[in-house]
């Protein structure tokens, strides 16, 4: 097979594997915004091989060239939102109830004026163009694929869901760092003029293609079902008897948050609960997510800490009783960290909270601990 052949094969399976991904994410979950977000990205991977083959045709021999004529403008937006829709994308899937900055998003609306706008704004000849329309998107969707990676990591350890706890991987392994690479490498740091750009995007389009290869093969498309809200509390139907070992790690557990109140404890991990408990903490977490329903540490944590500060809140005796002090009560560290942990869970500030006349409780966390088998 003639190398020129062989590219075209990595291009076309790309394009292929590309396409099944993003059907099957909208196929599972057709009104879920993380397939959607999905979708959208695999669709945009098929815009930037498509492009590349137009882009790259000086290197290309004439029967394995695509022509994209008018298109190219439309194909180029889409092939440069990827990485800002990566950041949006891992945000949702995997940094709990935090809010989306807005900031970048803003920043987001900029890199895609300077892609494709701008150019019809400036002269050709113009000494900053390159400086504009190339250097300065491709540090921003690196610095957007930076954040994605930050979501990614920072709460690993907390993620409860085994499957979403590998896509972290596979994330931070892969994608990530396929993305930066076509940023930097191709758009600053190797000249677009030379064939070494050429060899570098088509290294990049293969390990690419691994990994969507990987996808579609090994991921059965369940994984979806974990993907929604990280935030959420899954409804668990748990049988009326449940092994002893079960149960018994279950009323440890019980005993724990609902009597020693260790959710108090302003440091705890999900390490110190397995110590307490008596159980590795790979164990621990399936139990609290396949028990509970809890898919990450910090909301598991946060509901017991929120619904005791509401407790308080609604006491007239603590009436005068600062926020604060609450807070820092309930196992908070800072008044900051407390009220965003407030605001995701009742949808109001405490101070707005305390001034209702019936306000509300949110939903107890109840009992735990099961009958034994």
């Amino acid at each position: 097979m003639s190398p020129s052949l062989l590219f075209l094969a990595i291009d076309i399976a790309t394009i292929v594997c590309s396409a099944l991904f993003g059907a099957r994410a909208l196929a599972r979950r057709p009104r879920l915004l993380s397939a959607q977000l999905i979708a959208l990205i695999a669709f945009n991977s098929i815009c930037h091989v498509v492009l590349s083959r137009y882009e790259y045709r000086y290197w290309i021999p004439v029967p394995f060239r695509f022509e994209v004529g008018d298109w190219a403008t439309a194909l180029n937006f889409a092939r440069n939102l990827t990485p800002g829709l990566f950041m949006v994308l891992c945000h949702k899937l995997f940094s709990g109830s935090r809010r989306f900055p807005l900031w970048l998003l803003g920043l987001f609306f900029v890199q895609m004026f300077l892609e494709v706008p701008v150019h019809w704004l400036i002269p050709a000849d113009w000494q900053f163009g390159r400086f504009v329309t190339q250097i300065v998107p491709a540090i921003l969707q690196s610095v957007f694929v930076g954040f994605a990676l930050y979501w990614t990591i920072v709460d690993w350890r907390l993620d409860l869901v085994e499957i979403r706890r590998r896509i972290r991987a596979l994330f931070v392994i892969g994608i990530g760092l396929n993305i930066i690479g076509s940023s930097l490498l191709l758009r600053v740091i190797i000249d677009q003029n030379t064939i070494a750009n050429y060899y570098a995007h088509l290294a990049l389009t293969a390990a690419n293609l691994l990994i969507l290869a990987f996808v579609v093969l090994v991921f059965t498309g369940a994984e979806l079902d974990e993907l929604p809200d990280p935030g959420r509390v899954r409804e668990v139907a748990r049988p009326p008897t449940l092994s002893p070992e079960v149960a018994g790690v279950l009323a440890r557990l019980a005993a724990l948050l609902e009597i020693e109140h260790v959710y108090r404890r302003p440091s705890l991990t999900l390490k110190d609960l397995a110590n307490l408990v008596g159980l590795p903490e790979y164990r621990l977490r399936k139990v609290i997510n396949e028990q509970l329903g809890y898919q990450n540490f910090n909301v598991f944590l946060h509901h017991y800490r929120i619904w005791e500060a509401c407790r308080q809140l609604r006491d007239p005796q603590m009436r005068r009783t600062p926020i604060l002090t609450i807070a820092l009560s309930v196992g908070y560290q800072s008044i900051n960290t407390f009220n965003r942990g407030f605001r995701d869970i009742m949808d109001m500030t405490p101070s707005e909270y305390r001034s209702l006349e019936d306000a509300p409780l949110p939903s107890a966390p109840g009992k735990i601990s099961p009958k034994t088998a």
